[in-house]
């Protein structure tokens, strides 16, 4: 959702905390209302079956959210990791090329490290990135039409080609990954699924007719926590659970290391 991706991490979770503790207090208030309404309304297992039963949902609507989070997360890594592999194979089948071509093609795919890895830090910056890696695009491959219409048409020209052809494809790939996303109608459901569990928490609660704020605010937290590693896990570069970009890094340093 939006309203999620701008606000840091910590802020939604103490505003949804807040926001549960405040339908918990709702929910207690209706309670007392309906049982000053009919004394004997609290006395039935029925309400303490409907709290079970929303409470047992909330654990399969968290289990299926993260399940699907961590696909996402997973496929993200294996992603960059992936892009990395076919970057660095086309920066060793450049060698092949004339000294001109071979040294632009590497200081190219030089380049397209870099900017990965500033936009990986730096969402401010993605737009142009992905501009400028598309540049790279088009350049790297008018290197190689210059090649063939020049007559180098051998199978190692062929395979440096299918390697530029496999990082152009690897970052649609990613950024399709990136896009990929919990869709906004479960991220509703989720969160009026957790406000309404707080509400009937809240309900019967009063029973007694007391509060018991301690229990119902470590629940909060505790239930809150795990729906941040959703929130967390969704979102690929930003909060605690970010995508390691090790992969590029090292790719990165092992091209600016000097070949011998």
């Amino acid at each position: 959702m939006i309203l999620l991706d701008q606000s840091p991490l910590w802020v939604v979770y103490v505003v949804t905390v807040v926001l549960a503790l405040v339908f918990a207090e709702i929910g207690f208030r209706l309670g007392l209302w309906l049982r000053r309404r009919d004394p004997d309304s609290g006395r039935t297992a029925i309400s303490g079956a409907v709290v079970g039963g929303m409470l047992g949902l909330m654990a399969f609507l968290l289990a299926f959210c993260i399940g699907i989070v961590i696909n996402q997360h997973n496929g993200r890594k294996a992603m960059v990791v992936t892009e990395a592999n076919a970057i660095g194979t086309a920066y060793l089948r450049a060698g092949f090329l004339g000294e001109s071509d071979r040294d632009l093609s590497r200081n190219l795919l030089r380049e397209y490290v870099e900017i990965r890895l500033a936009a990986a830090a730096d969402e401010s910056v993605l737009e142009s990135t992905l501009t400028r890696s598309e540049e790279i695009h088009g350049e790297l491959w008018s290197i190689m039409e210059d090649n063939v219409q020049q007559g180098q048409s051998s199978d190692i020209m062929a395979l440096l080609v299918d390697s530029i052809n496999d990082v152009i494809d690897v970052h649609s790939l990613r950024l399709a990954a990136v896009e990929l996303r919990l869709p906004e109608l479960l991220w509703m459901v989720l969160y009026a699924a957790t406000m309404l569990s707080f509400l009937l928490v809240g309900v019967s609660s009063s029973a007694d007719g007391k509060r018991d704020p301690l229990a119902i605010l470590l629940f909060a937290l505790a239930l809150i926590a795990v729906l941040m590693i959703i929130v967390d896990l969704d979102r690929p570069q930003q909060g605690l659970l970010t995508v390691s970009q090790t992969a590029l890094s090292d790719l990165l340093r092992q091209m600016t290391t000097p070949m011998p």
